[in-house]
């Protein structure tokens, strides 16, 4: 009989037996997370999520750390077909509830790999870890980490300039990205971008996907956002500029510096919550 392939470190592909034994040697785990969102005619709708599994797998296997199941459901606020959208609050809640179960299991280090920025989503989950970690008992010894993929580029070769570049989403560091792990799913034959001003517009800020419209013009008035119209493919930045060369080398530092920086953190773990320099945000009320 053939031997069975190794699971590891993907926990969804692993027994009940296999995880109570990974936990017996570690109790850490990388949660990838991700979007289903326009990502133009040229990327495929999950890419976001496709880019946080397989580098997280990677990780997972630099570091020794099981992975688990990629959250593909966020909010993208784009509109276009094929985009999935949960509200912040709810995407804050679902990975509030793993935590939660994992770490009723034993899991004890939780480091999540966040794929899909947007400002909105980014707040719900950096506010729903910091109310976990600050009401809920389960979290008492438990440490969380947040990394931003954006966050791993220190070669400033990856995100800093993508990001210099107005290259924001589906751009080159995207494609790049997609062709080296699923170059199937990458279709440079039907690339195509929004016409100009709505492209210089999205490039020179992200949220400019967005317009805002009023009943009432008046400061009270809370905004309605929605996508503007105009915009009907979805990309920000400069795809043509891709290669898949470049994605595996832009991998091959994200991997290198996520891993370096779980295992350090992870050295100086010990279940211990200590006092830290604290800076409040500024108040809502600053500017009156």
């Amino acid at each position: 009989m053939s031997k069975k392939a190794n699971p590891f470190p993907l926990l969804e592909n692993m027994t009940v037996k296999l995880v109570r034994e990974y936990l017996e040697r570690s109790q850490s785990i990388i949660m990838p997370l991700g979007v289903i969102e326009q990502h133009g005619y040229h990327l495929p709708l999950c890419t976001d999520a496709l880019i946080a599994s397989g580098i997280g797998r990677l990780i997972g296997l630099k570091t020794g750390i099981v992975v688990a199941p990629t959250m593909y459901e966020s909010f993208s606020g784009g509109g276009l077909p094929g985009t999935i959208n949960i509200t912040p609050a709810t995407m804050a809640q679902v990975v509030s509830d793993r935590l939660v179960s994992l770490a009723g299991q034993g899991f004890r280090q939780f480091h999540l790999f966040l794929c899909h920025g947007g400002s909105e989503n980014t707040r719900a989950l950096k506010d729903a870890i910091g109310i976990n970690l600050r009401l809920n008992p389960v979290f008492e010894k438990v440490l969380i980490t947040l990394f931003g993929i954006w966050d791993c580029d220190p070669n400033k070769t990856g995100w800093r300039k993508a990001i210099g570049e107005g290259d924001w989403h589906a751009g080159w560091l995207e494609t790049s990205l997609v062709m080296a792990l699923r170059p199937d799913l990458v279709r440079m034959q039907d690339l195509e971008l929004d016409k100009e001003p709505w492209l210089r517009k999205q490039i020179e800020h992200p949220d400019n996907y967005q317009h805002a419209q009023k009943i009432v013009d008046d400061p009270f008035v809370v905004p309605r956002m929605k996508q503007h119209p105009e915009i009907k493919v979805g990309v920000m930045g400069h795809p043509e500029r891709a290669s898949a060369a470049l994605g595996r080398k832009l991998i091959a530092d994200i991997v290198q510096f996520a891993s370096q920086r779980i295992t350090a953190i992870e050295a100086k773990a010990d279940g211990v919550y200590k006092e830290v320099a604290f800076t409040p945000t500024p108040l809502i009320f600053d500017n009156l």
